[in-house]
Parts: structure tokens; C-alpha cells; sequence
């Protein structure tokens, strides 16, 4: 679905903003500090219930108010309309409603709305630890398959519980209270394991297909660091850890310690790779992440693409915006784009979207937020 527009109230440094956007390139415009990313932020937020700059949201509420609102109004190419709502308190309080109707839990939301966000803040995947990759993958895999979202939460629900015993200590019926959390738990983690590997293999076929017809005269690749697969394995891998597990107090194996790694010419793009190499392994990821969700899910994902001449260097730029004038998602359409800059002229003269009818531009300025 598409966004037509939206109201925000208290959002960060919008005290009442209300933004419209074309079915093709919205570009948003002015200088750093306007409320430009925090519009990206909104967009994302009623995706997916949370924001892709913070965990805290009460950092999302203007300084001096009670709470922040914000209200997208969608619509699909069949003419299908979709409102969605979410505002918080700074007490922490939210609530989200999706056509007037409220919504207990964030996972109805999931996968009504899908959007894909390209933004410097988004760099950690490349760049940090396992926790941000496997995060990255969960989050994708969850859009496409409500199977592998269900599998997920109730693995982390098993997983919760289990460390709860491992942090009580020795009890004499701690060895039978574990027993009974393993084979739960060693079931669920084979049933995501496998889910893992087989939703992998086909994100892995869209991104090689991606950096192919991207013509960077790269070889990229994305190894998924996975341990025991097997429900019998897992179980023994339980046994074997349980001193360490109740030293620790946590599980230390299972699906939530994977990696998957990335890697650039057969080496580690964490490890090894350039500023520019991670912006542009980044860069491919999230086109990949577009074409895979829309192939899995028959629906377009608007894609927010924030700052784009700080998210890679011009020449990069050039080569990805290109890319984007060129893809076809769904029903061979075009994907509706959001993109934020400091520098209109540089898009303008380098001639980007020239073959799209319209291009829409919003300019913000400081004052006009707060």
C-alpha cells in the first residue's frame, strides 16, 4: 500500500505537521535539524509500531507535551483504504488503531503497512554485532511469514521462561523444571532454525540477484552462522551447557545467539570492509530486503531512504538512485519512494527520476516544526 498522507501532533520537533506524498517520488527537503527524518520515522512507526532512530519512545514526544499522534492515511492500487493510528504518553501508555478499530498487540500491525528504510542509523547491521543482523532478519522474515513470526515469539516466550529457572539457582527440582523447558525449547528452536535457513536461501537469491544487476563487479555473499540444528542435537547441546547456562544465568545456545555474516569479496564486511563498502553493502541489503518483501507478499513497500548523499557517496548515490528509477516490484510497478536531502540541487542536476510524471517536494524549515 501506499501512503497518501499524514498528521503528526508532538512527534519530535513537529508540533502539528500534516505532509501529503505522490504515488512515485516524494523528496523532503531543507536543512539538518527541519523534522525531515523524524517525517521517515513516523512513516515507520505506523508500520511496524516502533521507531527505526530509538528504542525509547518517549524521546518521540516534543519537549513541554503529554503526548505525540500520528495518523497515516493509505491506499492500495485497488483502491483499498487503510488509517492507522498510534500515539503514546509520556507515561508510556499507547495505543494504535487501524481503521478506527483498536489493536492490542504490535503483531496485528506487522506486515499491513510494509515499509523499508534506508538510513544512517540503520548502519549497525553491517557494522555492530549479531544482535542487529539477527534482528534485521527476524524483522524481514516476520513481514513474510506469519508462521515464522508466531514461531518466533513463542521461541522467545520458551526462552524467557528458561532463563528464568537458570537465574533461581540450584534447586533440588531445578534439573526437572529445566527438562521440561528443553523440549520446548528444542523444538521450537528446530522449527526456526529451519524456517531461518529456508526464508535465507531466498533472500539470498534476491540479493545476488541485486548486486548482479547492480554491475558493482563484486562478489557479495551472506553466510548464515547457524549451530545444532536438530531437535536431538539441541537437546544434548542443552545438556553439555547446563553448568555454564546456570553460571551465566541465560541460555548461551539456540537461534537467538546466530550470526548471519555479510560478507564483500570473501571477507567479512564488518570486519574488514571500508566506510564505503559497509554504506553500499547496507545499500544493497535494503533494495534486496524491497524485492524480497514485495515478491513474498504481493505488496509494495514504500521505501523511506533518508539522507542520501550521507548514506553513500555520490558516486554511489548515483548508481543506486538509478537502480531504483529501474525496478519493477509487484504488477510491475514502480516503488513508491520517500527520499530526505540537505542538497535538492544535486538530485535536480544530476537528473534523477527524470522519467517519472511527478515528483513531489516538501521543503521544511527549522521554524516551521517548532
Amino acid at each position: 500500500m501506499e501512503i497518501s498522507s499524514i498528521n503528526m501532533i508532538s512527534f519530535r520537533n513537529h508540533e502539528k505537521t500534516n505532509m501529503s506524498f505522490g504515488p512515485g517520488i516524494t523528496i523532503i527537503w531543507g536543512e539538518n535539524g527541519s523534522g525531515k527524518t523524524s517525517i521517515l520515522e513516523a512513516i515507520h512507526s505506523l508500520s511496524i509500531g516502533s521507531s527505526f532512530r530509538t528504542n525509547n519512545k518517549k524521546e518521540l514526544i516534543k519537549e513541554g507535551s503529554n503526548n505525540f499522534l500520528i495518523e497515516g492515511f493509505f491506499k492500495s492500487k485497488k483502491g483499498v483504504e487503510k488509517t492507522v493510528f498510534f500515539s503514546q504518553d509520556t507515561k508510556g501508555n499507547k495505543k494504535i488503531k487501524i481503521n478506527k478499530k483498536e489493536i492490542s498487540k504490535r503483531k496485528d500491525l506487522l506486515g499491513l503497512i510494509n515499509v523499508v528504510v534506508f538510513s544512517p542509523e540503520e548502519e549497525t547491521i553491517t557494522k555492530s554485532g549479531p544482535k542487529d543482523r539477527r534482528r534485521f532478519f527476524d524483522r524481514v522474515f516476520s513481514i513474510v511469514s506469519k508462521k515464522y513470526l508466531e514461531d518466533l515469539l513463542k521461541y522467545n516466550s520458551i526462552l524467557q521462561h528458561r532463563n528464568a529457572i537458570l537465574k533461581i539457582g540450584l534447586k533440588k527440582d531445578l534439573n526437572k523444571q529445566l527438562e521440561v523447558w528443553n523440549e520446548q525449547f528444542a523444538e521450537k528452536a528446530e522449527e526456526l532454525w529451519k524456517q531461518r535457513k529456508k526464508l535465507l536461501t531466498e533472500f539470498l537469491k534476491v540479493f545476488k540477484e541485486t548486486v548482479k544487476n547492480l554491475d558493482l563487479g563484486i562478489a557479495c555473499d551472506i553466510i548464515y552462522d547457524k549451530k545444532k540444528i536438530r531437535k536431538e542435537e539441541i537437546l544434548i547441546d542443552l545438556e553439555k551447557n547446563k553448568k555454564t547456562d546456570l553460571v551465566l544465568g541465560f541460555t548461551s545456545s539456540g537461534p537467538h545467539r546466530d550470526d548471519f555474516l555479510l560478507m564483500w569479496e570473501g571477507r567479512s564486511v564488518r570486519k574488514h570492509g571500508s566506510q564505503g563498502e559497509n554504506k553500499m553493502y547496507l545499500a544493497l541489503l535494503k533494495t534486496a530486503e524491497l524485492l524480497f518483501i514485495s515478491r513474498k507478499t504481493n505488496k509494495n513497500p514504500v521505501f523511506l531512504i533518508d539522507d542520501i548523499f550521507s548514506s553513500l557517496d555520490v558516486d554511489r548515490s548515483k548508481r543506486l538512485l538509478r537502480f531504483i528509477e529501474k525496478l519493477k516490484l509487484y504488477e510491475e510497478s514502480k516503488p513508491q519512494t520517500i527520499i530526505t536531502t540537505t542538497d535538492l540541487l544535486e538530485v535536480q542536476k544530476e537528473g534523477f527520476f527524470s522519467n517519472y510524471s511527478k515528483i513531489k517536494k516538501h521543503k521544511l524549515q527549522i521554524n516551521e516544526t517548532s
